[in-house]
């Protein structure tokens, strides 16, 4: 039976601390710097950011929003690990198995992202493209969805855990309840300015800092 808690010198706590720092360095990073159009709902202006992108920026800025987010998922593998008994572990477990998945979606959002920018080098910004654009605001709708829910499960872990601080997985909770309402929201109405710019950017955010709270205390712990 794996032990439970973190121990110093664990090498797995001491990646998944540093995995939650730097994912949540990148994904802030690549979150500010991400080309985003005045209006997410219309289909010519989010063609034309890529087609504006120049140099292979939107390709290399939605390669590092990929590392960051797969660097959250290895954080979440020592948080999942680290919780070894009683109905706790039962929640970080489905937790962290639904963070897999919400990372699977969220690797396939950012390949087709990738498959965009060469539909533009070939067709330009016709209304095929445009079409293919629009397609991929369900998977968006979903990544958010699966991936905020994960968390939250990984925070009832948290919670009833003796492991991590109270406020951690509190934290985690609220942000991934709120930010699951956001994804509902934004699936069912489709991008928008009050939800894909303003409601989700928010709770991304707040999430990221969260994730990068956690390293840092995971960190000490580990080292």
């Amino acid at each position: 039976m794996q032990q439970e808690g973190i121990s110093k010198g664990d090498v797995l706590q001491k990646l998944a601390g540093l995995s939650f720092i730097a994912g949540a360095i990148l994904l802030i990073v690549s979150n500010a710097l991400f080309p985003r159009p005045a209006d997410p709902s219309d289909a010519a202006q989010f063609v034309q950011k890529i087609a504006d992108s120049r140099g292979g920026f939107w390709e290399v800025d939605t390669l590092l929003l990929a590392v960051g987010i797969w660097a959250v998922m290895i954080g979440a593998t020592g948080v999942y690990r680290s919780i070894s008994t009683g109905g706790a572990a039962a929640w970080a477990r489905l937790g962290y198995y639904g963070v897999i998945v919400g990372v699977t979606v969220w690797t396939v959002l950012l390949a087709l992202n990738l498959g965009l920018s060469q539909a533009v080098k070939l067709a330009g910004t016709d209304r095929a493209v445009q079409v293919m654009a629009m397609t991929t605001s369900g998977v968006f709708s979903m990544s958010i969805i699966v991936l905020w829910l994960a968390l939250t499960f990984l925070g009832i872990g948290m919670v009833l855990s003796a492991v991590y601080p109270k406020w951690a997985g509190w934290a985690i909770i609220v942000l991934g309840v709120a930010t699951v309402i956001v994804g509902i929201l934004q699936g069912l109405g489709g991008p928008s300015k009050t939800v894909t710019n303003v409601l989700f950017p928010i709770v991304s955010i707040l999430t990221t800092l969260w994730g990068l709270v956690l390293g840092i205390w995971i960190t000490r712990k580990a080292w």
